[in-house]
């Protein structure tokens, strides 16, 4: 027995394990994913000789609390509370505690279809709309921190952070000095925090009784997070998926033919976003940068345990963000902001 089931095992009544049809007789799956920035081992918890799971764990592999885990537990808890009864579409927090010298996360998991890239070209507009709606359904986090502490927090922070530790060129102090130009404005907007998930691609999307979309790993998640950018990392999955650019490894291409020029395919999906969130039109452009910006920004943050200092990043992972899609999106964005498609 591993370290996951001896735990439910022992606290199972504590956990209340009934409320949430978990049988006695139980058994897993370990995953480790491998992606740079994954930090932990997960576990899929499934009852004996079925082949859904019902909880899902996730546990460091090196048995430190991460900021991730503690982020991700704190995130599925209050967005649960912020409905009366709570949503169906994102795990709910079973435990989140010290085990044995390892802190566990436990949650319940989701099961249906995954909406990966063969589904998504299958009906990429049915896709987006699923994105669309469930992305619109969260509720609006309310603003308890002034305009300018959010701004610093949610935005400044992770690019001064990337400004102060990247080993940048001469051409990339210039887009960042033109990305902070750009996104500026945003301090004075009074744009509402909303719920950011971090990650709505692949494979985080589970389609739930084929109708709705279900999002799991919330290890990203602001609850006043910037709006828009789940959306637009969405459609930036879809594209990809489109073209299958995880295989052909070109990734500009299907980004550009998604938001740049007049017949940009993605841009109604934003321009209905931006509608029902009360976006202006004018603000979608600095945070389509910001998007990009800032989550390179936090991929090095994540590897580096969110303790970035001064200088700190090597010239290896230096030359592997430089190679990253992300950063390549970022790039192409600064270099082509005229002709995104809601520009028009």
């Amino acid at each position: 027995m591993n370290l996951v089931l001896d735990f439910l095992e022992r606290h199972r009544a504590r956990l209340k394990l009934d409320l949430y049809r978990v049988p006695e007789r139980l058994t897993s799956v370990m995953l480790t994913p491998r992606f740079r920035a994954s930090r932990h081992v997960v576990f899929l918890i499934l009852p004996a000789r079925k082949p859904y799971p019902v909880l899902v764990a996730k546990v460091p592999r090196l048995g430190e609390r991460s900021q991730s885990l503690t982020r991700e537990a704190a995130a599925i808890e209050a967005i649960q509370k912020m409905r009366p009864g709570g949503f169906d579409t994102i795990p709910q927090l079973i435990a989140f505690e010290d085990y044995r010298g390892y802190p566990l996360l436990i949650e319940t998991a989701l099961n249906g279809p995954l909406l990966d890239p063969p589904r998504v070209r299958r009906d990429r507009d049915a896709a987006c709309e699923l994105a669309l709606d469930w992305l619109t359904d969260l509720p609006r986090t309310p603003q308890e921190q002034p305009q300018f502490e959010w701004y610093e927090a949610r935005i400044a922070q992770p690019l001064n952070a990337f400004a102060g530790s990247f080993p940048l060129n001469v051409k990339e102090e210039q887009l960042l000095i033109h990305t902070q130009e750009l996104i500026t404005p945003l301090k004075q907007t009074a744009l509402s925090p909303v719920v950011e998930h971090g990650d709505v691609s692949h494979p985080n999307l589970i389609t739930l009784n084929m109708q709705n979309l279900g999002v799991v790993d919330w290890e990203l998640a602001e609850i006043d997070g910037i709006p828009a950018c789940d959306m637009f990392f969405f459609l930036t999955y879809a594209a990809f998926a489109q073209d299958d650019a995880r295989t052909r490894r070109d990734f500009i291409t299907p980004f550009n033919d998604a938001f740049f020029g007049p017949d940009a395919w993605a841009v109604p999906f934003v321009k209905q976003y931006a509608q029902r969130m009360q976006i202006a039109i004018e603000h979608l452009t600095p945070l389509f940068v910001l998007c990009w910006a800032r989550y390179m920004s936090r991929l090095l943050l994540r590897l580096y345990n969110d303790d970035l200092t001064p200088a700190s990043v090597e010239p290896d992972t230096a030359a592997w963000l430089r190679e990253n899609r992300y950063y390549a999106l970022w790039r192409h964005t600064l270099n082509h902001l005229d002709e995104l498609g809601w520009m028009a």
